[in-house]
């Protein structure tokens, strides 16, 4: 059976970005289709400025988000349009399909997990989640009360402080005997080499094939 791999990129970034990013590992998984959408809502110059200071870099453009969050956080802005082009995305798709999912793109894919063992979005069969936290949107927050039955794989880099206090929060919100985390040592990126991209490897290999 084939399986597709929608890949999330972070806020500020787009598809092309993540698919440099993840060209390692696509390599390592000839059997499963890796998808890389665009996020559908444009980021402010405003947000843009600041995390190149918070990150120390600016991705090339389009800047893009999956949606752009109040202060409070208990707003996703722009999330519906993010929700109905992967709701259309993924029932275009047969087989088995997951979500990856990188800094706000892996609170996205927290998210539509949520969502989806909810039936309120497609099936999707794993999620891994790389450096994200958990949704705060009043949308999304009553729905991680129970944990989701949705396998899962989480990654944290030891060098990344905000994901080190963040991640094992997402980690809880997902049933135990199909969630794994895995910390690597590295900043707030994606693992492509290393301990971390084989746990990537060897979780996709179990639930994407």
């Amino acid at each position: 059976m084939s399986s597709t791999l929608i890949a999330l990129h972070g806020f500020t970034q787009n598809g092309s970005v993540l698919r440099a990013m993840l060209a390692p590992l696509a390599q390592r998984l000839p059997n499963t289709a890796f998808e890389y959408p665009d996020g559908p809502n444009p980021c402010s110059p405003t947000s843009v400025e600041r995390m190149h200071q918070l990150l120390g870099g600016t991705p090339e453009p389009p800047h893009l988000c999956w949606f752009d969050a109040s202060d409070d956080g208990r707003e996703y802005r722009g999330f519906d349009r993010t929700k109905a082009e992967l709701s259309a995305l993924i029932e275009q798709r047969g087989g088995r399909v997951g979500l990856l999912g990188f800094s706000q793109g892996a609170i996205c894919g927290a998210a539509l997990a949520a969502l989806s063992a909810h039936g309120r979005f497609p099936k999707l069969d794993f999620v891994v989640l790389i450096a994200g936290r958990v949704p705060r949107s009043d949308e999304i927050a009553p729905l991680l009360d129970a944990p989701i039955a949705i396998p899962s794989l989480h990654i944290c880099g030891e060098r990344d402080p905000i994901a080190r206090k963040h991640v094992p929060q997402v980690v809880e919100r997902f049933e135990e005997p199909t969630r794994t985390y895995v910390t690597w040592p590295g900043p707030h990126i994606v693992p492509t080499r290393g301990e971390g991209a084989d746990a990537i490897v060897r979780f996709l290999e179990t639930y994407a094939a």
